[in-house]
C-alpha cells in the first residue's frame, strides 16, 4: 500500500498546476496521476451523496454549518488519500482503458458500465488505515495553515520602553522635543504654551526623572496626574512627596500611565477642561503666571510653593528663547 505523503493535501492547488503542466508535456507519464485525481473526485462524489442521503434522516448536535464544512473537507482529504493508496481500482481501470499510446477513443456508455462493474471492493482494514492517516494528515495541514494565517494577520507588538529610555538628557532636549506638543495643547485650552511646558518641567525635573511603572517601563506622565476613580487606564504606583498641613510626607500613590507623551498632553487638556476646579486657570487670558497661581488655588498640587516654582522655570534661560 502506498504511503500518504505530505503533498497529498486536497487543498494543495500548486500540485494540480504541476499536474496540468506535466499532462500537457508528457500525457503518458502523467496518466497515472490524472487517473488517481479522477478517482479521488469520484470517491469524493460518493461520500457527498452518502452524506446527502444521511442528512435527510439525521439531525442533532453536529448539524451546524461549520461542522458540515469541516466534514466535507475531511471527506475530500479521505478521498484523496484513498485514491493515492490504491482506492477502489478506478484509477487502474482508467490506466488500462487509456494506456499504451494514449490514443484510445472515449469509451461508450456500455464501456463505462463495464469499467465500474470491475471496480475492486476496499478491504475494511485498508479503509480504516487510510482513513486514520488521512485524518492525521488533514489535522496537520489545517494546523499549519492556521498558524500561517495567524502569523500573517497578527499585528507585531513593540515592547514598551523603559523609563530611563525616554528620559531627557538636558533642558534643551526637553524643550525641543515637547514644545510642539505644548503649543498644540495650548491652542486647544486657550493658555500660554510656556506655562504648560514649565509645569511639565517641574513635575518631571526637566524630563530627567519620569514616573516609571512597577516593571520599570515608562508611564509618559508629564503632569503628575493621579489615577483616581475616574481613570480606567493603566497606572504607575510609586512613592511621592505630598504636603499635609504644610509638612512634606512620603506617600505611595497611583499615577496615570500613557502610551506616549502626546497621550499625556491630550489627557492633561481633558483633565483641566472637564473640572470646575480649574475653570479660573483656563480663564487666565494667556497669562502664564496667573495660570500657575490659579492651578494651585484649584488644588492641582499640595506643594504650597507650586506656582512660584513654575514661575522660576518660566524665568529660566531656557524659556527666554521661546516665542
Amino acid at each position: 500500500m502506498n504511503r500518504v505523503s505530505g503533498n497529498d493535501f486536497f487543498a494543495d492547488f500548486s500540485a494540480l498546476t504541476d499536474l496540468k503542466a506535466r499532462a500537457q508535456k508528457d500525457p503518458d507519464a502523467a496518466l497515472k496521476d490524472v487517473a488517481q485525481e479522477f478517482e479521488a473526485i469520484f470517491i469524493d462524489m460518493l461520500f457527498k451523496n452518502m452524506r446527502s442521503a444521511n442528512d435527510e434522516i439525521s439531525s442533532g448536535l453536529f448539524d451546524s454549518n461549520q461542522f458540515k464544512q469541516y466534514q466535507e473537507m475531511m471527506d475530500t482529504q479521505l478521498a484523496q488519500s484513498l485514491a493515492k493508496s490504491g482506492g477502489i481500482g478506478l484509477a487502474d481501470a482508467l490506466i488500462r482503458q487509456y494506456g499504451g499510446e494514449g490514443k484510445q477513443s472515449v469509451p461508450s456508455a456500455d464501456n463505462h458500465s463495464t469499467l465500474l462493474s470491475n471496480l475492486a471492493p476496499i478491504p475494511a482494514d485498508t479503509l480504516r488505515a487510510v482513513a486514520r492517516r488521512a485524518s492525521q494528515e488533514f489535522a496537520r495541514q489545517v494546523s499549519e495553515a492556521s498558524q500561517q494565517m495567524a502569523s500573517i494577520t497578527e499585528t507585531p507588538t513593540t515592547a514598551a520602553p523603559k523609563a530611563e529610555e525616554v528620559a531627557f538628557a538636558s533642558p534643551e532636549e526637553f524643550i525641543d522635543t515637547l514644545w510642539p506638543l505644548a503649543q498644540k495643547t495650548a491652542q486647544r485650552i486657550g493658555v500660554d504654551p510656556k506655562a504648560i511646558l514649565a509645569q511639565a518641567a517641574l513635575e518631571t525635573g526637566w524630563g530627567k526623572y519620569p514616573i516609571a511603572k512597577e516593571d520599570g517601563t515608562a508611564s509618559f506622565n508629564l503632569f503628575g496626574i493621579k489615577a483616581d476613580s475616574r481613570w480606567q487606564g493603566d497606572r504607575a504606583v510609586v512613592n511621592t512627596l505630598e504636603y499635609r498641613d504644610g509638612i512634606a510626607k512620603k506617600e505611595r500613590a497611583a499615577f496615570r500611565a500613557y502610551d506616549s507623551f502626546a497621550h499625556s498632553f491630550d489627557d492633561y487638556a481633558n483633565f483641566l477642561s472637564t473640572s470646575e476646579r480649574y475653570k479660573n486657570a483656563l480663564n487666565s487670558r494667556g497669562d502664564a503666571t496667573t495660570f500657575a497661581a490659579n492651578l494651585q488655588r484649584g488644588g492641582y498640587a499640595t506643594d504650597p510653593n507650586y506656582a512660584d516654582k513654575i514661575g522660576n522655570i518660566l524665568a529660566s534661560k531656557w524659556f527666554r528663547t521661546l516665542l
